[in-house]
């Protein structure tokens, strides 16, 4: 076997990587010549200009040898220097290992030995930069996420010397990954609550809904539009007109009104805010949503699903720890949940795909600034007498047009969402929103000439929606769970506070504890911590509403130095007590939440 396919052999059996050795080349060829007496590396670059990289350390820039983090390290033409640097690095670090050059990934494939990393905890990256936020999304979905509080990045020679404007389009990639999946981490405990508020008052709504489960797939082939409410909407609003009974109508609640004065009338409107919706777009208004079934999860405003007197859809939320518990406590299948992403249009875009609908269509879907950065979104909404707050990140990606246009990280990060969820179910989507940010994996076509095309049949939307069997639900053995379950919770919290107060007490009283108990007693009583700790993941209901301010405190942990002294014990301590006292109020909010809000008269 030849270096190259051992080297091969290496990666694929330690599990992830991504190489691709067939991209274009779009950076500097480098000629692989010879490696001197001193270990230079010798190559000629396409106007044989000799480049070295000489596999030194740079001393100036290494990693903390007492932190667990995630080192994103650059080059791989040197492995000497990957293991010098690993030196002075946390064992229990990950590496990144990523070459942006083609030509120096060939060459360490051919020339280099994998086998001097075995020692190290690696995976390897080698692709253009645009993948890089789906591998380090990736990495993010276990507990390596808990590494990236502090990322770090390291260059080697080569890239120190000459070719850092190409490792820039990666590290904005990698930060933008990393900001990411904190956003799709959760809210605050306070706003989790909020939603198990609403939640709960909401239950008894869902006798009302139809099953979202005899849903699936009951619109097959029907073309979708989703309308949002993107300031490129108002030069093709018109053409919704001509959709009338051939297609679906999915409205996002911002723009729902405009439709209607326009003579638009959607099949749905669709919503996810757990606040101000009513307020904001229906409160003190004519019944202009009369004739449109609202679809949204159980989380909005009790005042909005009233509103629309029984013309309710329902569905459970996918791959949200909330949903899962409540889905189970209900006694409901997989199939009553589909996918919301984070905005109105997501859940609009979920709805779609749960119905079977093809193509689906985005409307108004901008996600960018207008050519006045005051031009946030359609004219005749809410936002024309309460403008959108100034966002403080604003960025620049591409547009419809292949133009640059102006964005701000939410508006980006629905983006990423919309582009995630094509790329993963592989859906016909076409961008008919003619301006606004290009999004990645939509065909873009003119939204008269889609409607031409796809419109071309009568489809009775309503009566699919009306003739759907209700939720069919044992009221009398969800009753029974929650009065268990609140009692299980408020044992929690009891027992979780007296183990907080023996905490406080070492805190406030740290050097009699340690010359009269010893070390070995503190350690004793911190890890009975762990009791509350692990039982987080083992309850959704209690992990959902932790999930946000649990990963803070976890990269708390690995942010402590294992250095084995009384400051990194005391920095623990302080850290267990700020659990503690976490966990103690929020199990015992939410048992007063379902006590206060579930609907006893189901009982």
């Amino acid at each position: 076997m030849n270096l190259f396919d051992k080297n091969l052999q290496i990666l694929e059996s330690r599990g992830i990587h991504l190489l691709d050795l067939d991209r274009q080349l779009n950076e500097t060829v480098l000629t692989y010549v010879g490696t001197d007496d001193e270990g230079v590396k010798w190559f000629w670059d396409h106007q044989k200009n000799p480049v070295s990289i000489s596999g030194k350390i740079d001393s100036s820039s290494l990693p903390d040898k007492n932190l667990k983090q995630i080192i994103f390290f650059f080059g791989l033409a040197s492995l000497k220097e990957i293991v010098d640097v690993a030196s002075h690095a946390h064992p229990e670090s990950l590496f990144v290992l990523i070459e942006p050059n083609l030509s120096l990934l060939q060459y360490a494939l051919n020339n280099e030995d994998f086998a001097e990393l075995d020692n190290l905890n690696y995976v390897v990256f080698a692709a253009e930069p645009a993948k890089i936020i789906n591998f380090v999304e990736m990495l993010a979905s276990s507990k390596i996420f808990l590494l990236m509080r502090r990322p770090f990045f390291y260059f080697n020679s080569f890239y120190r010397q000459r070719d850092l404007n190409l490792v820039k389009e990666y590290i904005v990639e990698i930060r933008q990954a990393i900001s990411h999946k904190y956003f799709k981490i959760g809210n605050s405990i306070h706003d989790s609550l909020i939603g198990l508020i609403n939640n709960m008052q909401n239950l008894a709504s869902l006798r009302l809904s139809p099953d979202v489960a005899v849903l699936k797939n009951s619109l097959k082939g029907c073309p979708a539009f989703i309308v949002a409410a993107g300031p490129s909407l108002d030069k093709n609003i018109n053409y919704l007109k001509e959709i009338g009974n051939q297609g679906l109508i999915i409205a996002v609640d911002t723009i729902a009104e405009k439709l209607v004065n326009n003579g638009i009338y959607p099949h749905v409107i669709s919503s996810v805010e757990r606040i101000k919706v009513w307020e904001y777009f229906f409160q003190d208004k004519p019944p202009y949503y009369s004739q449109s079934y609202l679809v949204a999860p159980p989380l909005v405003q009790p005042e909005l699903i009233n509103a629309f007197a029984g013309r309710v859809i329902l569905p459970m939320r996918q791959s949200v720890n909330e949903y899962r518990w409540l889905s189970k406590v209900l006694g409901l299948s997989d199939d009553s949940a589909i996918w919301m992403g984070a905005s109105c249009a997501h859940i609009a875009m979920g709805f779609a795909l749960h119905l079977g609908a093809s193509p689906i269509v985005l409307v108004g879907q901008d996600l960018a600034y207008g050519r006045d950065m005051s031009k946030t979104h359609a004219a005749g909404t809410a936002y024309d007498d309460k403008p959108m707050p100034e966002q403080k990140v604003i960025t620049t990606v591409e547009g419809y047009y292949g133009e640059e246009v102006k964005t701000n990280k939410i508006w980006l990060d629905f983006k990423l969402m919309f582009e995630k969820i094509i790329e993963l179910t592989k859906v016909d989507v076409i961008n008919a929103t003619e301006g606004g940010a290009r999004i990645k994996g939509t065909v873009q076509e003119p939204l008269n000439e889609v409607i031409d095309r796809y419109c071309t049949r009568a489809i009775d939307v309503f009566s699919v929606f009306e003739n759907a069997p209700k939720y069919r639900i044992d009221w009398d053995n969800v009753c029974k769970y929650m009065n268990e379950y609140i009692q299980h919770l408020e044992n929690l919290s009891d027992e979780s506070t007296q183990h907080l107060k023996k905490l406080k007490d070492i805190q406030g009283q740290w050097d009699f504890y340690v010359k009269k108990y010893g070390v070995n007693h503190i350690y004793d009583t911190m890890q009975k911590t762990d009791i509350y700790y692990r039982c987080i993941p083992e309850d959704l209901l209690l992990y959902h509403n932790l999930q946000g301010p649990l990963v803070n405190i976890s990269q708390k942990f690995y942010l402590i130095p294992d250095d084995g002294s009384l400051e990194s014990l005391k920095e623990n301590l302080r850290i267990q007590i700020e659990f503690c006292e976490m966990f103690s109020a929020t199990t015992w909010l939410i048992a007063q939440v379902i006590q206060e809000n579930y609907p006893w008269d189901l009982c």
